[in-house]
């Protein structure tokens, strides 16, 4: 193993020099040209993923001149970020390939999964820098990024999550750019802390919408963390609420979620009731899922005198994930009496739901009858439940099945009687889902 103050050019004159190579040797063995390797020696040199990894392989040297290479790629992005020019000086950076794999400090697999286009970074950090050289404060608005949050807000409900991870992104990217000189304590950097809590709360359900469990709960990590940190109470309960609510969705155990709930009403902030909305719906879905039917509906009339009350700004806001129209309560309506057995209150719920959804939003209505799917097979309708479900994930976009349709999806087959679990449109709903064995209901 090398030191980590050894550069990439210092090990491999190292690693040479004790294996008994020289240029000419080496360059037989990795097939690379001599020139090219005297100037891998040289500091500053850019070097690839698959460069390092060949010399490594060649010179017996584990991740050692892998890991020299990353090092070296970040302390190169590090160097960048300070001064009046960092935007257009990352933009030329990012411009050669070298530096690409060591732009973010998070896991990147949650961006190339989805196929960054590095272009439309370049792109973004270009105009940020123009923005900078051009403006006497040199630094972008804290108005500007709420809108930018705000645009993705609208973007997250129908655009394909592979797109949207790559707009994010762009984003995620430069708002640390943005924030950047800033005291802890500044009002602006409270206010970019605020954006970037939302901006990565997006990118975690973004990341859950693509099936990247592990990664979006990472991200509601950071999410939390930078609405703490912003010391805003609204961002705080709206970020809290919405992971209670995604949660649900994303493979973890009902207690677990519970705890989730009972933690932050412990320590709940003082905001206005509207704040509360995102809360209040993660804690009657959580409760009904845990079977605690009275607990969970006697959220809903809190729910509702909360609706009462909202703007009629908000009301219309359905095209955002960060408005709230009053499909969201009829939703919620749904799903709490649907996992309670309330199956004909469920059913007045999900038909005015689907009366308030615009014609051309398809996820929210899929969800809907999905829970539909649930009711039908919680009162032994199995055939009927299992080909409904079938035709309504069938008939979606690939990109409009996102973690909270599929996971329906699968709470259908599981809400299914065991006895039923082997009629043939049940097993081939389950094919069709690609389980390979029988669910333990």
């Amino acid at each position: 193993m090398i030191d980590r103050s050894e550069t990439f050019a210092e090990a491999l004159r190292r690693l040479m020099k004790e294996r008994g190579h020289t240029f000419r040797t080496l360059a037989v063995e990795v097939k690379i040209s001599r020139s090219k390797l005297a100037n891998m020696c040289q500091p500053g040199t850019p070097v690839t993923d698959e460069d390092a990894a060949a010399l490594d392989v060649a010179l017996k040297s584990g991740l050692a001149l892998a890991n020299a290479a990353r090092n070296d790629r970040q302390l190169a992005v590090a160097a960048v970020l300070h001064g009046r020019n960092r935007y257009t000086d990352l933009a030329v950076s990012l411009s050669g390939e070298f530096v690409v794999q060591g732009v973010s400090a998070v896991d990147r697999r949650s961006f190339l999964q989805a196929g960054v286009l590095v272009p439309a970074v370049v792109l973004e950090l270009s105009r940020l820098g123009l923005s900078d050289a051009m403006t006497a404060r040199g630094d972008i608005s804290a108005a500007e990024w709420e809108e930018i949050v705000a645009e993705h807000g609208f973007a997250y409900m129908t655009t394909p999550p592979n797109e949207l991870l790559e707009q994010l992104m762009i984003d995620v990217l430069a708002i640390q750019y943005a924030v950047d000189g800033e005291s802890d304590d500044s009002l602006r950097a409270r206010d970019l802390r605020r954006c970037a809590a939302l901006l990565a709360a997006l990118t975690a359900m973004t990341l859950a919408n693509l099936g990247q469990l592990r990664e979006g709960r990472r991200w509601w990590r950071t999410a939390r963390t930078l609405a703490d940190r912003s010391q805003d109470p609204a961002t705080q309960a709206w970020v809290y609420g919405r992971e209670i609510v995604r949660a649900l969705y994303e493979n973890r155990p009902v207690g677990a979620i519970i705890k989730m709930v009972n933690n932050f009403e412990a320590s709940l902030p003082a905001v206005p009731q509207e704040s509360m909305l995102e809360f209040v719906t993660g804690k009657a879905q959580t409760l009904a899922l845990a079977g605690r039917r009275e607990e969970a509906e006697a959220c809903l009339p809190t729910l509702e005198t909360i609706c009462d009350g909202l703007p009629s700004s908000v009301i219309a806001d359905g095209d955002s994930i960060f408005g709230w129209s009053l499909d969201r309560l009829k939703f919620t309506q749904s799903y709490v009496y649907s996992f309670t057995g309330e199956y004909p209150k469920a059913a007045e719920a999900q038909a005015a739901a689907i009366g308030l959804y615009a014609p051309t939003y398809t996820r929210g209505p899929a969800q809907i009858e999905l829970q539909r799917a649930i009711c039908l097979a919680s009162v032994g309708d199995s055939t009927q439940a299992s080909t409904h479900a079938r035709a309504i994930i069938d008939d979606l976009k690939p990109g409009d099945r996102i973690r909270p349709v599929v996971d329906l999806g699968y709470r259908v087959l599981a809400a299914i009687p065991q006895k039923d679990q082997n009629l043939p449109e049940v097993r081939d709903y389950r094919e069709f889902l690609g389980f390979t064995k029988e669910i333990e209901v």
